[in-house]
């Protein structure tokens, strides 16, 4: 009868408890005997797939591979090889506290990960972990850990997309950016759309703002500004930021709609307070010229001296200019 995950930790902490299988001393595996072994357990010999295990783990004979460690260790835990529920109990264990400690780091975009960090990840993206794939390809987009790398960001990406678990639609989503601006990838608007319009639909609705910029402008798809407003609208008030500022600008210009300055002020405020320099660059204007509010120098300093540290240079002119 195959063991559950809870029944192999239950298994770990009784033989710790007990101090059973812990301190035995094997002799080394013959490295030479690799495919013996390894024949042996598809055989069913329970000892000799805990020592293939062994051998996939420390790289003994073969190449290093934890995947096929742990298919090995469970194959014999299975058969009541008490040892190898032990090695199959850490690997779950460890793989746990790594998850612990990446899921907490990669999403601080703006602090680098050391290089062991980025290959726990990447290792267990290799496992086959759709979620973890999706890390480290952000750790590829952004240089976390690594050195900026778009194709293997995009290789990543769509691995964890293709996984079609309701986890990796943050992948899809990256995925769809990447075709949608050419990045590691020769522009392909179509495959963009498709992708963007399975993560809206599936109620991640970054994606429907990325969507309703495409129909806006017609990018691969016939335009619709009605869709486009409806898209766009329901990606702002769901994170997406480059929505919000899309809209504030529409508003504004009264481009494809009415103007509305009161819209387009809480449009480019809320994008800025989420970080989009653009956005803060557009408030300093508003404050500065009085568009739809009371001219105010101070406030349009403040607005313009955001978007001057998050990099906008024509918002440090204008601070400059302002002073």
């Amino acid at each position: 009868m195959k063991k559950s995950l809870k029944y192999i930790l239950s298994v770990v902490f009784i033989l710790i408890i007990t101090g059973c299988a812990v301190g035995v001393v094997l002799s080394p595996p013959n490295p030479n005997q690799f495919t013996q072994y390894k024949n042996d357990c598809a055989n069913g010999d329970t000892s000799a797939c805990y020592i293939v295990g062994n051998m996939y783990r420390d790289g003994v004979g073969t190449s290093r591979n934890l995947y096929r460690a742990k298919k090995a260790y469970k194959k014999a835990c299975e058969n009541n090889k008490n040892e190898a529920c032990l090695e199959l109990g850490k690997m779950y264990t460890d793989k746990s506290k790594k998850r612990s400690i990446t899921s907490k780091t990669v999403k601080q975009e703006d602090v680098n990960l050391n290089g062991s960090q980025f290959e726990i990840v990447k290792q267990l993206c290799d496992e086959g972990d759709a979620k973890e794939c999706y890390n480290l390809g952000k750790m590829y987009e952004k240089a976390i850990g690594t050195r900026k790398n778009y194709a293997k960001a995009f290789k990543v990406y769509k691995a964890s997309c293709e996984s079609s678990n309701k986890n990796t639609l943050k992948a899809c989503y990256a995925l769809g950016r990447f075709y949608n601006d050419g990045l590691g990838i020769r522009r392909n608007y179509s495959r963009a759309e498709k992708l963007f319009k399975h993560t809206c639909k599936s109620n991640y609705t970054k994606g429907c703002g990325e969507l309703g910029n495409m129909y806006l402008y017609g990018q691969g798809v016939k335009q619709n500004t009605i869709l486009a407003m409806q898209l766009l609208e329901k990606g702002c008030k769901n994170g997406n930021t480059k929505a919000c500022t899309t809209l504030g600008t529409l508003f504004i210009t009264g481009e494809s709609v009415k103007e509305d300055y009161a819209r387009a002020h809480t449009f480019f405020d809320k994008a800025c307070t989420n970080g989009d320099a653009l956005a803060c660059f557009n408030m300093g204007n508003i404050y500065e010229n009085g568009i739809g509010r009371a001219q105010n120098k101070e406030n349009a300093k403040e607005f313009y001296f955001k978007a001057c540290k998050a990099g906008l240079k024509e918002s440090c002119i204008s601070l400059e200019n302002s002073q």
